[in-house]
């Protein structure tokens, strides 16, 4: 990148992640670049493990934000008020920072004004081999990642659960995640949200950060209500995305892909998750006002048609085993 290195906040979420939070924190320690040009600040969800007081120890220079309860991934939105950069980088504490990243994301923001959010290659840290090089998602509503592709610069994804975006666009919505979401697809919704603003999301495929997948979820939650967190959000979405020319028609195969989701359960035995899905449809009925007031805030910050929206969704991945990382 040029000589120039715009301020940059850096926010890591934590919940009892002690363990894990050392190898970010050192990793971000190491970064290739000006370390007065860099805000630490970490949002801990009520933490019983002593997060916050190694943190305090170890890295006293990183400003702690402690919420009274977890907020899940979500939480980050506490710490957007001391944010003072021109970017804010965000991620989950399971992540390894490779040390070139920061300046390989920049340089692609600064030279492209489009480019609402730049995010990593994720290579998983267990196995080195599973490597995500993008994100789908399908008009299904259902989504996942694909395997990397190592002859593109930037790949046009449609989210990633972490990166660096502009404060500027955090500004126009006012948070970074919609506070509602707790955890799971708050990334695809934001992707989704920059893409109406006529901005993209984009994968630097020359960055790459370490993944311990899923470790804070793991300790907290059982696969049930993963579930139910998951298509209850990505059905809020659907809602409050797209426009009523865009809805209608596609409606009827977001309503079968949750049809045959129920019935594969079912198949499988696992009928927590079957009741799971038909517990998120019913959230959405019973609480659709809710969904309709997020529709409208939404909404009225609209730049692009749904057509710029639907040139990232492709149904190529749908019934492809889904690549974890």
């Amino acid at each position: 990148m040029s000589g120039k290195f715009p301020f940059v906040d850096v926010i890591v979420v934590n919940y009892n992640g002690k363990e894990v939070l050392d190898n970010f924190l050192a990793s971000l320690s190491k970064i290739d670049y000006p370390k007065d040009k860099i805000n630490s600040i970490l949002v801990d969800n009520a933490s019983s493990d002593g997060s916050v007081d190694f943190v305090k120890k170890a890295y006293p220079n990183v400003k702690i934000v402690a919420n009274k309860k977890n907020l899940g991934y979500v939480g980050i939105n506490s710490a957007l008020r001391y944010c003072n950069g021109k970017y804010v980088y965000f991620a989950n504490n399971d992540l390894i920072l490779h040390k070139g990243c920061f300046k390989k994301f920049i340089d692609v923001l600064e030279k492209d004004s489009s480019i609402a959010m730049t995010t990593y290659v994720s290579v998983n840290y267990f196995d080195p081999k599973v490597i995500s090089g993008g994100t789908w998602v399908s008009r299904s509503m259902y989504c996942g990642h694909y395997a990397r592709d190592k002859n593109k610069k930037i790949t046009e994804i449609p989210y990633m659960g972490g990166g660096f975006i502009r404060k500027s666009v955090i500004g126009k919505f006012g948070y970074l995640f919609d506070p509602d979401y707790f955890i799971y697809a708050e990334d695809l919704d934001l992707g989704l949200r920059i893409r109406m603003l006529g901005m993209k999301v984009v994968m630097v495929n020359g960055a790459i950060n370490y993944h311990m997948h899923a470790f804070t979820t793991k300790k907290w939650e059982a696969q049930s209500k993963s579930v139910f967190l998951l298509e209850r959000n990505l059905l809020m979405t659907f809602f409050r995305i797209f426009e009523i020319k865009t809805i209608l028609p596609m409606l009827p195969y977001v309503a079968l892909m949750r049809a045959a989701s129920i019935l594969r359960d079912l198949a499988k035995l696992k009928f927590g998750n079957a009741f799971a899905r038909l517990k998120a449809i019913f959230w959405i009925i019973l609480n659709f006002r809710l969904v309709l007031k997020k529709r409208r805030e939404v909404q009225r910050l609209r730049k692009a048609d749904d057509s710029y929206i639907l040139k990232i969704f492709s149904e190529k991945y749908l019934l492809k085993k889904p690549f974890i990382v």
